[in-house]
């Protein structure tokens, strides 16, 4: 029986029974509109349907505006550097390989890569990932207790093991895994690391296992970054600076230990203190690189234009991209370079600012502290502020493994703020429904008349 024919026989009932025509008119009003309400309220419809079908029903938000610039300002690095890898690494690759594009095509595919990580992390909840950091801190550790063994040899180090036509640093897997298990080690515990034992056991000590493994290939550069970015995160974490402080010191220490007793490293500290007493040595490097950045001037020689390239300043695509780009384009160009890092860290502090969560946020502030370090370490050694330590400049200097692993990370910030989005929209959509609620129960018809009153009407 259809709805209309019911309200119908309902009408024909109730004059039956007496009631005045007055007030039945007075109830259809009423009630057609509170149908009304209800069927021109698409958000109460799209609410009803998210209730009915449980959780899963809810859609997941897309990228929301801090996702879509974080991955802006990620391509744009990324582009701005395989712009300067090919004008930087075209004569090398010439000379060895045979073909100017060499570099750059390796790069492209490492960047596929890239792309797939990070769309990957983008749509994973971090939590999943934080879950799987002891297991990806396991395989690291096992990778670069395996490089002395299996690894390929370059520039008096072995850093990285070669998969056939790929080549991997672990010490880059273990840098991001660090940072994320520091995160999630600290805050599943519920509390501040105040005593020794919450700040040691397990974070520091697998640190400082992975610490000595790479410092064994050696990468000095690559283990103070991995040791600043967890001390970043012990710090986010709520632990006391008394403690910090000795643990700052006892750091500082072990480092110069490294350096003094490595002659190799002894002879690089001292060319960093003073360059032009072995400049065909220790201090080839910095020169080079000061030469390149002070020919550049304000505009730059010009695209390609670069003649320290040219087999006067070594790892010219790689370690000096910066100084690449301070002698081609000046120091508008360095101000991009720097600009758009400051673009992205920026970004990553809203994002850790707005996380749904204390897990979320640590990790946030720890990736971003990793980057930015990283970007300080290799601008520094380019100017002449730092040693010179053999790290990449993220996104932009020409290696796989650290583009895919820079790639990842930006990823995990994305998910971060995808989380941020559900979370308000969860909110708002429980808001809605409460006040639906109110509104439905307010719009019901009132109850029939009673048998008394009844009554009374019909005598």
């Amino acid at each position: 029986m259809s709805a209309k024919r019911r309200s119908a026989e309902a009408s024909v009932g109730a004059r039956e029974r007496g009631v005045p025509d007055s007030l039945l008119e007075a109830r259809k009003r009423r009630n057609g509109r509170a149908k009304a309400r209800r069927e021109g309220s698409p958000r109460r419809s799209s609410l009803r349907g998210a209730v009915k079908g449980g959780a899963t029903a809810t859609p997941a938000p897309g990228l929301t505006s801090g996702g879509y610039a974080i991955l802006a300002v990620t391509l744009i690095m990324f582009l701005y550097g395989m712009v300067m890898i090919f004008s930087a690494s075209s004569g090398l690759a010439f000379h060895i390989h045979g073909s100017s594009y060499y570099y750059l095509l390796r790069q492209a595919v490492w960047f596929g890569v890239g792309l797939i990580a990070l769309v990957a992390l983008a749509l994973t909840d971090y939590h999943r990932v934080a879950k799987a950091s002891p297991l990806i801190v396991l395989v690291s550790l096992v990778a670069l207790a395996a490089v002395p063994f299996v690894g390929t040899e370059a520039y008096g180090s072995t850093r990285a093991i070669a998969i056939g036509p790929m080549v991997f640093q672990p010490s880059e897997l273990a840098k991001m895994a660090l940072v994320i298990y520091a995160a999630y080690m600290y805050e599943k515990r519920g509390r501040k690391p105040e005593s020794w034992r919450d700040i040691f056991y397990p974070v520091l000590m697998v640190t400082a296992l992975a610490c000595i493994l790479i410092i064994i290939e050696p990468d000095l550069g690559s283990m103070v970054i991995a040791g600043i970015s967890v001390f970043a995160v012990l710090y986010l974490a709520g632990a006391p600076l008394s403690r910090l402080a000795l643990l700052g010191v006892t750091g500082l220490g072990a480092t110069a230990i490294f350096i003094v007793t490595s002659s190799y490293r002894k002879a690089r500290f001292m060319a960093f203190m003073d360059p032009w007493s072995v400049p065909r040595e220790g201090g080839f490097h910095i020169i080079q690189s000061m030469v390149a950045l002070g020919s550049g001037s304000i505009s730059g020689l010009g695209l390609g234009m670069s003649r320290q390239k040219f087999f006067y300043l070594p790892n010219a695509h790689t370690d000096f991209i910066f100084s690449i780009i301070g002698e081609e384009l000046g120091i508008i160009g360095t101000l991009a370079v720097l600009t758009l890092f400051a673009v992205f860290i920026c970004l990553g502090f809203k994002v850790a600012r707005r996380a749904p969560d204390g897990l979320g946020r640590l990790m946030a502030m720890g990736i971003i502290c990793m980057v930015g370090i990283q970007a300080l370490v290799n601008m520094g050694a380019a100017t002449g502020i730092l040693p010179i330590t053999g790290v990449t400049l993220p996104f932009f200097s020409y290696g796989g493994s650290s583009l895919v692993i820079c790639m990842c990370l930006a990823g995990i910030l994305i998910n971060v703020s995808r989380q941020q989005a559900e979370m308000e929209i969860s909110q708002d959509r429980r808001k809605a429904r409460e006040s639906g609620d109110m509104r439905r129960r307010h719009g019901r018809p009132p109850p029939p008349p009673s048998r008394s009153r009844r009554r009374t009407e019909v005598a």
